[in-house]
């Protein structure tokens, strides 16, 4: 199965999508004279993106995200600058034609929109579970340095009993054990 690549100036090359998504791009960028650092990605004629360069799974055949004998525009993803803080941020998707329809460029333009907004939502929302997760483990039980077990914090409920008197549902006193660090220190206070 092959598609049409068009590109530059009217310009075109056929391509075997019987292939990985990554090879497929590799000779893309290859045949067009793009750095192998350079993110690229097909859109359709409509501008619809193929999102080529995202695939979580580089590996999986081309055939399965592209229609046989159809045309393809390649596009070039602009990120932010490398080593600051918006280097993965999405700029701009800029078809690499010399005349692209004015519809073609709005489409892209959508769509890398709507990539930099999910981008952000996932963002937050790794960093609301980060935060939670801080939270809990602030909230863990902390570790008495005298007896060396586990010190909780009294909720309000169980201080308001600590505050009245005991009654007869809460059973006899419970007795504190000694805590053992070692099977030596238990034989040691039992001989």
């Amino acid at each position: 199965m092959f598609i049409f690549i068009k590109h530059g100036d009217n310009q075109e090359f056929l391509v075997n999508t019987n292939c990985s998504v990554l090879l497929l791009l590799h000779y893309t960028k290859k045949k067009m004279g793009l750095r192998k650092t350079d993110t690229i990605d097909l859109c359709d004629e409509t501008g619809t993106m193929k999102l080529l360069f995202l695939s979580k799974t580089p590996g999986d055949y081309a055939s399965k995200f592209l229609t046989a004998r159809s045309i393809y525009y390649v596009c070039k993803v602009e990120r932010g600058a490398p080593g600051t803080k918006i280097e993965n941020s999405y700029k701009a998707v800029v078809p690499l034609l010399k005349n692209p329809e004015p519809e073609l460029v709005e489409s892209l333009r959508t769509q890398c929109d709507f990539l930099e907004r999910s981008r952000i939502k996932m963002l937050r929302t790794l960093e609301a579970k980060r935060l939670a997760a801080m939270e809990s483990s602030v909230n863990l039980p902390a570790r008495s340095p005298k007896s060396g077990g586990t010190q909780q914090t009294p909720s309000p409920s169980s201080q308001l009993k600590s505050k009245s008197a005991r009654s007869d549902e809460d059973g006899p006193p419970a007795t504190r054990r000694p805590f053992y660090k070692t099977r030596a220190d238990f034989l040691k206070r039992h001989r």
